[in-house]
């Protein structure tokens, strides 16, 4: 397995992979000399060599523990060719935008090992560059990150393989080295938005209604009907020359309805303002559609009291009716020496009051509806009005024609029943429920 870092005896740790080892030298100085350079593992102290071998258009140079070495964490860690070419590109492109890069940067307590760290010119920012090319679990990807979140030190983990669950989860590229040999290529993790807006942005054409909420009628403004796609594959050279510039940043998507919602993708501050704006404009929108569903819950619930309102006060008229039969009975007989007969309820044309016939004649009306007797006053003018107290009386001379006749009488909590001939006329008798389906209008839907 191929090494990259070790220990010098005179000028100390070492960088294979930098032509002047990173310390200042050359690497003729250590390569095939005699008698051998002083170089040992980091880890185990074996003795080291420096090797060079070409592999495509790379130039290699790695360290190699000498024979009999014994098992460390540094041979553990070696190593394959992929791993190790990455690893090359990495730290060459950090270097290329003007940053420093050292492989194999340890923590001082261990808690971590990076392939490359990559350091700003002024110290102010540290970006760990791990090439991830073995299967590892989301756990174990997300407990690393946070080590190094809480180290101060960013991390972006890089990785050729074809399936990556942690993708998601973790500041993540995958990326593909083309078969003919040119730039490797970011392929996956980064993303660019894409907007789309209705013409007229105060007037949502794209809006499904049934998803507006229950009541919501007219315009809404539009939200935006963006998404967020895959970035189309590009050099990682300028992926990592961007997060070196800072111009690209680990984002978690927030556009809404896409099924992507909540992942963490690179994305650049053009895209997040993009997404900024339809975030914004989705919650304007939805802000107008809670005002409005507010209002319609508020209008409901009026509609619902005034309805139970107004079937309280058809029961009470209903109940006045009633009580009254049996006293109005006995008026008439006592008036006219005949009983009169009396309807089963309340008919439109005698403004929802009972009729009361004698000989087969309205003669009375037993708590006609106050406020429909304006429009009957040439009808009920020659008949009796009865009402069950001094208030509803008020009420109907108040509407009723100049003069006529309005009696009171006290109704019984609980009247006897009386027989009551339905009157033999066209109009007949309402059931209850009859009465109460005209008085609200439904008998004509």
């Amino acid at each position: 397995m191929m090494v990259f870092v070790g220990v010098h005896g005179e000028w100390g740790r070492i960088d294979v992979t930098q032509a002047d080892l990173g310390c200042g030298q050359d690497r003729n100085s250590i390569y095939k000399t005699r008698p051998l350079a002083p170089l040992t593992c980091y880890e185990c102290d074996w003795r080291l060599h420096l090797v060079h071998k070409t592999h495509g258009s790379y130039g290699l140079w790695f360290l190699r523990h000498a024979s009999n070495a014994p098992h460390c964490e540094a041979r553990l860690a070696g190593e394959g060719m992929a791993h190790h070419l990455l690893k090359l590109d990495l730290a060459h492109h950090a270097r290329a935008a003007g940053w420093s890069a050292e492989y194999e940067v340890a923590a001082p307590d261990g808690s971590w090992r990076a392939d490359v760290m990559a350091t700003c010119s002024d110290g102010g920012r540290r970006v760990a560059l791990e090439a991830q090319m073995a299967a590892i679990s989301i756990t174990d990807i997300e407990t690393r990150t946070d080590r190094y979140r809480a180290a101060g030190v960013e991390v972006c983990w890089f990785t050729d393989r074809k399936t990556v669950p942690w993708l998601d989860n973790v500041p993540s590229v995958q990326i593909a080295r083309p078969d003919d040999g040119g730039p490797v290529q970011i392929t996956a993790g980064a993303a660019r938005f894409v907007p789309e807006w209705c013409e007229d942005r105060s007037d949502c054409g794209l809006c499904e209604c049934d998803n507006c909420g229950p009541g919501i009628d007219g315009p809404l403004p539009c939200g935006g009907h963006g998404k967020w796609l895959t970035a189309d594959p590009f050099p990682l050279d300028r992926f990592v020359a961007a997060i070196c510039a800072n111009t690209t940043r680990l984002h978690r998507l927030r556009a809404k309805g896409r099924g992507d919602d909540g992942t963490w993708r690179w994305v650049t501050r053009s895209y997040f303002g993009l997404e900024e704006e339809q975030v914004q404009a989705t919650a304007r929108r939805e802000q107008i559609m809670d005002r409005l569903a507010a209002i319609h819950r508020r209008q409901r619930e009026a509609r619902e009291a005034a309805e139970q309102e107004h079937l309280a006060a058809i029961e009470a008229l209903l109940q006045r009716q009633k009580a009254l039969i049996k006293p109005v009975v006995e008026f008439v007989y006592h008036e006219v020496g005949a009983y009169p007969n009396v309807a089963r309820d309340g008919l439109p044309e005698f403004a929802m009051g009972v009729p009361v016939y004698l000989r087969n004649k309205p003669y009375a009306v037993i708590c006609p509806v106050a406020g429909r007797v304006r429009a009957l006053r040439s009808r009920l003018a020659p008949l009796v009005l009865f009402a069950a107290s001094e208030r509803e009386r008020s009420r109907i001379v108040a509407q009723a024609a100049p003069g006529q006749r309005v009696e009171v009488l006290a109704a019984e909590a609980s009247p006897d029943p009386v027989p009551v001939v339905p009157p033999r006329l066209e109009h007949g008798g309402l059931t209850v429920k009859q009465a109460v389906n005209r008085m609200l209008g439904l008998d004509r839907m």
